[in-house]
């Protein structure tokens, strides 16, 4: 039983609608208890200032009707009506919780009063100058408001008018009580309403939750619809299906991948297990034995170029590229790629013109520059017809180290364009095969200037030769 109490207080309390509707019953709250107490104050001090300004009056009026007679002196011989003992008036006063009293501001000493409270005379009261306190009585707890004022007739004797403050006492409690039943009412109409409007809120959660359980690996094309989400919830939405879109595109792309590697692989599997079963279906003279081992080591080295390239790209996509970055001369390292790489050129009767500023220095991994350079240049040699250039230019736009290779080939249609990076595609797949390509070369350029910081753009029109650009970072 305790287990399962405990479990349904922690569902309760990880529940996101009940945390808001918590939430929102607290700062509802807090709110009311800020404005109860502001509303309190206010209150409680215009009670208070009615009562002064009521004694204030009283007093003025009763002190101007006091006059001492001619052998007055410090209050003695003082022609005021309680000293003849108006015993109704006085009982009238008592009954209001209301006195007035003289006293000798010299001594303390109490004159005349219309009351018995046991009120003491304080120091502020002796002062001479009118004075407003709070006193409470020494046998109960009786709450008086006093104002004493100095009488300018009479030397050293001043009037005093209290007032008992249990009217604003009992009003003040009546204030806290019904503040306090408004806050629990309150705070139960808030949990309720809280409940309902996060249960209306989280709509488009649940929305969201329901498409995220309904989708699978062979499932990626779900998206969550904009007219279930309120306004204020578009960018969770877009951004969720947005997510989905890009899981989509890479999962296809991971297909593709697959489904390329697979057929590249195949081809030559297909190659090397025909020359095998023809070897081994009748004896062969040595130098048919030795041509058929020779078209299974070409096939075994395509084999490792292939598998050479698809662990680069593994590891571009998992993060796993770590690149040792030094300081570099682009420069030398392009002029050395070009020397490699002329021989080529020159079989195919290609000529390379080389337009490269001297040391321009970058930070980056030698042996990665030096795998992009190639691939690039490679290609350009490929497409490249016999008798054409093919031009290589170094050159630094602020602080960007770029190096362009423009070809004079036949160009590459715009429809192939926007593909031409991705992994396994050809622009014709019958050439590329029979030149020894496997439509990674680009991936790779692009992924190597990526890892750097940079990035590579092509410029191409059909007919008229290409122009690859690398821009790299200088550091």
């Amino acid at each position: 039983m305790e287990r399962v109490t405990n479990w349904l207080t922690l569902s309760v309390f990880k529940s996101l609608r009940f945390r808001l509707t918590l939430w929102t019953v607290f700062l509802l709250c807090l709110i009311q208890i800020i404005l109860g107490i502001v509303i309190y104050r206010f209150t409680s001090a215009w009670l208070l200032d009615q009562i002064d300004q009521s004694l204030l009056t009283t007093a003025e009026q009763i002190g101007a009707t006091i006059q001492p007679d001619a052998n007055a002196n410090n209050g003695e011989g003082v022609d005021f009506q309680f000293q003849e003992g108006d015993r109704a008036t006085k009982a009238i006063l008592q009954s209001h919780l209301f006195f007035v009293r003289l006293i000798n501001q010299k001594t303390g000493a109490i004159l005349e009063t219309s009351a018995p409270y046991s009120l003491i005379v304080s120091d502020l009261a002796q002062q001479d100058a009118p004075i407003y306190e709070t006193l409470r009585q020494t046998d109960d707890t009786a709450t008086f408001r006093v104002y004493t004022l100095p009488l300018s007739s009479i030397n050293q004797v001043a009037l005093q008018i209290g007032q008992s403050l249990a009217d604003v006492q009992q009003t003040q409690a009546q204030i806290i009580r019904l503040l306090v039943m408004i806050i629990v009412v309150t705070a139960g109409l808030a949990l309720i309403t809280g409940l309902f409007l996060a249960n209306r809120a989280l709509v488009p959660v649940r929305a969201l939750t329901n498409t995220a359980q309904s989708i699978t690996e062979k499932d990626l094309h779900q998206r969550v619809s904009f007219e279930a989400s309120d306004s204020e919830l578009h960018l969770l939405v877009a951004t969720f299906n947005g997510m989905l879109e890009r899981l989509d595109q890479a999962f296809q792309r991971q297909s593709r991948f697959t489904a390329d590697a697979a057929h590249e692989l195949r081809t030559p599997l297909s190659v090397m297990q025909t020359g095998i079963d023809v070897i081994l279906s009748e004896e062969r003279t040595p130098s048919q034995y030795r041509s058929a081992f020779v078209t299974i080591q070409e096939e075994v080295e395509r084999l490792t170029q292939l598998t050479i390239k698809l662990l680069t790209l593994a590891r571009a996509d998992t993060k796993q590229h770590f690149l040792e970055r030094y300081l570099l001369d682009l420069t030398l390292l392009l002029n050395t790629v070009l020397d490699q790489l002329t021989p080529l050129a020159e079989e195919k009767g290609l000529v390379i013109k080389r337009h490269l500023i001297p040391q321009l220095m970058i930070v980056g991994d030698e042996g990665q520059i030096i795998q992009m350079a190639l691939n690039l240049i490679e290609n350009a040699i490929k497409y490249t017809p016999s008798g054409r250039e093919v031009h290589i230019r170094l050159y630094q736009r602020k602080n960007q180290a770029c190096f362009t290779i423009v070809d004079t080939g036949v160009g590459i249609p715009v429809k192939h364009l926007p593909h031409l990076f991705e992994r396994f595609y050809r622009v014709d797949s019958a050439r590329n095969r029979d030149q020894g390509g496997f439509g990674l070369g680009l991936p790779i350029a692009q992924e190597i200037a990526r890892l750097h910081g940079g990035e590579i753009t092509v410029i191409s029109k059909e007919g008229s030769g290409s122009q690859f650009t690398v821009t790299l970072p200088i550091s």
